[in-house]
C-alpha cells in the first residue's frame, strides 16, 4: 500500500512501535543539501523515498515537522554534515507555513511566482497585499544595509580611484538643486 497522505501514514498499523520505525528510516536515510533544502532519501520501501527538509525543520511532505526526515537531517547536521545555504531575504523557496506579516496560513499562488522572488503565496487573511509587503519589507532592509549603488574603487597601494556613489547622494526633485544650481536657466 503506497501511503500518500498524512492521514494514511499516522492511521496505518505498524506492526513496530513509531519511536523505533522511526530510529529505522533515520538509519537508513541518506542526506544531501539540495539548493536550499537538505534532500533525504528513506529508502525505497517509503513512499514518498524522497523527502526534502527546509532550514525551518519542516519537511515538504504532509507531515511537515513531524516526517522523520526532519530528525534525519538533525542526525546528518549532528554528525558534521554540511550546512544548507542560508535563503537570501525576500526569496521564497516554497510559500511560508505562516504569512511574515500577520502570521496566518499562507498558500501557494502560481501568478506569483518569479525567478526573482521565488514561491508566490497569498494569505488567508491579507491576500496578495501580505505578499507584496513582505517583499517590500525585505526591499528596505536590503537597501538600508547596503547604501551603495557604485562600491568605492581602490588601488592595489589604497588611492582611491573612485570615491563611489550612495543613494542618499543622487539628486531627486524632491531635493533643491544644490549650490543654486537650476537646469532650467
Amino acid at each position: 500500500m503506497v501511503l500518500t497522505t498524512p492521514k494514511q501514514i499516522k492511521e496505518t498499523d505498524l506492526p513496530v512501535p513509531r519511536y523505533f520505525e522511526g530510529q529505522v528510516l533515520r538509519q537508513q536515510a541518506t542526506v544531501s543539501v539540495s539548493g536550499y533544502f537538505y534532500a533525504v532519501n528513506l529508502g525505497p520501501d517509503v513512499h514518498p523515498q524522497f523527502h526534502y527538509v527546509g532550514k525551518d525543520r519542516r519537511c515538504t511532505c504532509g507531515l511537515g515537522a513531524d516526517c522523520p526526515a526532519v530528525l534525519a537531517v538533525a542526525d546528518y547536521l549532528r554528525a558534521g554534515g554540511e550546512r544548507a545555504p542560508d535563503i537570501p531575504s525576500g526569496y521564497y523557496p516554497v510559500a511560508p507555513q505562516a504569512c511574515p506579516i500577520c502570521g496566518a496560513q499562507t498558500c501557494y499562488v502560481p501568478g506569483l511566482t518569479s525567478h526573482g522572488r521565488g514561491a508566490g503565496w497569498a494569505c488567508v487573511q491579507g491576500g496578495k497585499a501580505h505578499y507584496w509587503q513582505a517583499h517590500m519589507n525585505s526591499w528596505r532592509l536590503d537597501l538600508a544595509e547596503n547604501p551603495w549603488i557604485y562600491l568605492p574603487v581602490l588601488a592595489t597601494d589604497g588611492t582611491v580611484l573612485y570615491p563611489g556613489l550612495k543613494r542618499d547622494e543622487i539628486i531627486t526633485e524632491s531635493q533643491p538643486w544644490p549650490d543654486g544650481y537650476n537646469p532650467d536657466r
